[in-house]
């Protein structure tokens, strides 16, 4: 499935993660973070695991959408990145516009789908997108 079924929030058509994934292994890692995000979150989330963290695309991308990522056990945001390194509004815009260039990049990826606290999500296991999402995030701090 494409940017359209996720654009419409047709989780169920991706096959479900095996628990024996390494994508399942490494967000078995960052369970409670997960759990806690999910709580906070009524949005859809994409997850794209990573080997010590996760980013996780919150809304509708490409077109509406946040972003947060586990790191170092805290889970951080563009508000965390306002916050604490005095970003401005149009810094983040240009920072959400690489993030939406990246997720198009990748819309063909293989996805799959699992619940984390009751709430289903998108699991993106993609080292290629995970590396260019980590090295535009980590531009900003």
């Amino acid at each position: 499935m494409g940017v359209f079924g996720k654009m419409f929030g047709q989780h169920e058509q991706y096959p479900e993660l095996s628990g024996d994934h390494a994508a399942a292994r490494k967000l078995a890692a960052i369970q409670s973070n997960l759990e806690e995000l999910t709580g906070k979150v009524s949005e859809p989330m994409e997850v794209i695991p990573s080997d010590d963290g996760a980013y996780v695309f919150i809304g509708k991308p490409p077109k509406s959408f946040g972003v947060a990522w586990i790191e170092g056990g805290a889970i951080k945001s563009f508000k965390t990145l306002m916050e604490e390194h005095g970003m401005t509004g149009p810094e983040v815009n240009a920072l959400s516009d690489e993030l939406r260039e990246v997720y198009v990049r990748y819309h063909d990826t293989e996805h799959y789908h699992t619940k984390i606290a009751d709430k289903d999500i998108v699991v993106t296991p993609s080292e290629p997108m995970e590396v260019e999402v980590r090295e535009i995030l980590s531009r900003m701090h």
